[in-house]
């Protein structure tokens, strides 16, 4: 069974705090074999990633929501500290405007000789789409409403056809050995006489989705996009009324909870907090009779 592992290394909105960093989310991907994901990159990201014990090095793909600072400004540094690190492997770096990949990193004089790979994200129209497809998830993509173009990201792991201990044992399967291995590579097995097909004994285990909203007001490709989501990762600058707040165009907790009891999302964790909500104490009460709904704080572990 697939392990995903996300630590949210920064959680505060456009100014940091003495408690809260600028936004950044690692993600570990694991199902036998890790693959390693980084959304957004605030400054002091890499910082974060060493204070949580996590190896940068890992990130082969990073995911870049919008080139506001607070998105984007750590990416020169990890860039040059994996440089410095002996990185040979290229790096892509997703995100819309892509453009602006070179120009961030410009600032300047880059250390080592690896090579990134600025990815375009589509940032304009409806509906979802796959930037990133590997083995066993997608990396999916939605353009959101903001104050420039940005986007969202889904983590979306692929279905999978695995084995039923009851209808294998209804088969008169035994419950561990070498068969099971024979019957998913080919796809039926002769056993005690009688011919068990895979399809037989198995069933569908429906694959993880996470969902990282970046910068937005709600609006519907949001919705589609973390619609069912096992985990919503979701901006929520704003812990006030609906009013004011949408000049701003961030979300607000009246309309995240709204949103995320309609759409289903099992599990939500609200970050990019304004620093106006300083007390966390209050933060934390103001959401704890909606189950599935929690308040983030730097280096926070979710697993799912």
């Amino acid at each position: 069974m697939s392990k995903i592992s996300v630590t949210v290394l920064g959680t505060t909105a456009g100014v940091p705090t003495r408690t809260r960093a600028h936004s950044s989310l690692y993600v570990s991907y694991d199902d036998g074999e890790e693959e390693c994901l980084l959304f957004d990159c605030g400054e002091g990201t890499q910082r974060q990633l060493m204070t949580a014990g996590l190896n940068m090095m890992k990130i082969d793909n990073i995911f870049i929501t919008h080139w506001h600072g607070d998105h984007c400004l750590g990416l020169p540094g990890l860039v040059d500290t994996m440089g410095f690190e002996g990185r040979e492997r290229p790096l892509d770096i997703f995100a819309p405007e892509a453009k602006r990949v070179g120009k961030c990193l410009s600032f300047s004089y880059s250390i080592g000789g690896y090579r990134v790979n600025p990815r375009f994200v589509p940032f304009r129209g409806r509906g979802v789409k796959r930037v990133l497809e590997k083995e066993r998830f997608d990396v999916l993509s939605g353009a959101v409403e903001h104050s420039v173009p940005a986007v969202a990201y889904a983590i979306a792991e692929k279905d999978k056809e695995t084995v039923d201990p009851e209808k294998a044992r209804a088969a008169g399967l035994p419950p561990e050995g070498p068969v099971y291995g024979e019957i998913k590579e080919k796809g039926s097995v002769e056993y005690a006489g009688r011919r068990v097909f895979f399809g037989d004994i198995s069933r569908l285990e429906k694959g993880k989705k996470l969902v990282f909203s970046g910068d937005t007001l709600i609006c519907d490709n949001l919705r589609t996009l973390a619609a069912g989501a096992d985990l919503l990762i979701q901006d929520c600058t704003y812990f006030g009324p609906v009013g004011r707040v949408r000049a701003y165009k961030h979300a607000c907790l009246p309309e995240v909870l709204e949103m995320v009891s309609s759409i289903g999302v099992k599990r939500t964790v609200l970050t990019h907090i304004s620093r106006r909500f300083g007390d966390p104490d209050k933060l934390r009460a103001m959401v704890e009779e909606y189950p599935g709904v929690e308040v983030a704080e730097d280096l926070m572990v979710v697993v799912i």
